[in-house]
């Protein structure tokens, strides 16, 4: 009898429920059951937040397609974007909402917490406003902290609500900026200023620790009993191992974000690598994800919605090879992380590159992705001369591996060949992690 495993993926605007099985030859395969939009609220004034409740009822929606479709999963791990996360109060109930890092709250909150070099040196993660250890100290200004018993992040908090059993996984834990670099503890100094304990954010365990079975009320409402683990629980950290990358090759997980960097045994913690934006994340035990988080399909997303409603992605990029526009800008301007218009964030950046705006669709959507393009070839560099690596090549997997122009510019701008897929290497990658 077929066995078959579940990986629930959430980006920061769609999600999926992905069932996984081997053939008789041993060859794993992935099949879409459920897809659904990530429900993101815009409270309003530059405010938003996660719907969890829905997000939860889509998941319970995709596991019931499972049994209808006879192909009930014996185990599920939940994977999603990092640093976000749900504060349990002491009936372990949610308190408020989860708040998205796309949230306006953070903007600023650099200059009055901690000295960014400061949280660099201590964690070896690169200082973004959305981190969670930002989110932190201002859910403690806002006096919300107090009422908080605990925390569970994003993926964390909907494996707690399908089991009732209380896990943090490394590799979201590590995107907090709360950890010491290789994560074997929480940064003393860091919690003293944010007046918390480690044992506020409750056990933190590595990939492919069982977490629980279904709590009775989810198993009724489904049909039947799985066994939840704790999967590479940030996204990035699944696809990076979903790549099945090479030795030598510079890693790019294409999607919402673009994060372009290596797997490497140990942090590098130079005054260069912070002030080249890059980021000490980490995965299993031991593996350290040197890398850059570069705004990514989101841009073109945003902007199509905007510019080309109508029209699918594909027809975007059509329109941008046609294109003869010759600006370009810098993909990690905080004004791209959530701007009224994404095309008035784009005209802004080009302004200030002094380049003529954009006359038509096609020139807004190259100018998106050969901004991408020199950033990824900027960023190469980078990388080889920090790590004293010789790179033989850049694979570029997830959502975005399939734009073929932005391989070719890509190609291009680093000199390198460039080599895709899996496009479905997060979920493939939260599998293999929970098997």
């Amino acid at each position: 009898m077929k066995r078959y495993e579940a990986a629930v993926d959430i980006g920061a605007t769609s999600g999926r429920l992905l069932l996984s099985s081997l053939s008789e030859e041993g060859k794993r395969s992935l099949e879409e059951v459920h897809r659904f939009k990530t429900p993101l609220v815009d409270d309003g004034d530059g405010h938003c937040h996660w719907d969890a409740a829905a997000l939860f009822a889509e998941i319970l929606a995709g596991l019931k397609k499972c049994r209808e479709l006879g192909k009930e999963p014996y185990l599920l791990g939940i994977d999603s974007f990092g640093v976000d996360y749900a504060l349990l109060d002491e009936n372990d109930h949610l308190i408020g909402d989860v708040v998205s890092y796309r949230d306006a709250r953070t903007s600023g909150v650099k200059e009055r917490f901690m000295a960014p070099e400061r949280l660099f040196e201590l964690t070896g993660i690169q200082p973004m406003e959305f981190n969670s250890v930002y989110q932190l100290y201002l859910d403690r200004e806002s006096g919300k902290l107090k009422k908080a018993k605990g925390l569970l992040f994003f993926p964390c908090y909907l494996a707690y609500l399908l089991t009732g059993k209380k896990v943090n996984e490394l590799s979201i834990a590590s995107t907090s900026g709360l950890l010491i670099p290789g994560g074997g503890s929480f940064s003393e100094e860091i919690l003293r200023e944010l007046g918390l304990a480690p044992s506020f954010f409750y056990e933190v365990a590595g990939a492919g620790t069982p977490i629980g079975h279904l709590k009775e009320e989810v198993k009724e409402a489904i049909g039947f009993d799985l066994e939840v683990r704790a999967a590479l629980s940030h996204d990035t950290a699944a696809a990076f191992l979903g790549s099945l990358a090479k030795e030598g090759e510079i890693l790019i997980s294409s999607g919402t974000w673009s994060l372009i960097g290596i797997l490497s045994p140990e942090p590098c913690l130079s005054k260069e690598a912070f002030e080249k934006g890059f980021s000490n994340e980490l995965s299993h035990p031991g593996e350290v994800r040197f890398l850059k988080n570069i705004s990514g399909m989101w841009m073109a997303n945003r902007l199509k919605a905007e510019i080309l409603p109508d029209e699918p992605i594909t027809k975007a990029v059509e329109l941008a090879r046609m294109s003869s526009y010759a600006g370009h800008f810098d993909p990690t301007a905080n004004e791209l992380m959530n701007p009224s218009t994404m095309k008035e964030a784009l005209d802004l950046l080009l302004r200030r590159g002094g380049y003529a705006l954009p006359k038509t669709p096609g020139d807004y959507f190259k100018a998106v992705y050969v901004s991408l393009a020199k950033e990824y070839a900027r960023s190469v560099k980078e990388l080889a001369r920090l790590t004293s690596m010789t790179p033989r090549g850049v694979r570029i997997f997830g959502g975005g591996s399939k734009n073929l122009y932005l391989n070719e510019l890509t190609a291009v701008e680093t000199g390198l060949p460039v080599f895709t897929g899996p496009s479905e290497a997060t979920g493939l990658g939260n599998i293999l992690s929970i098997l």
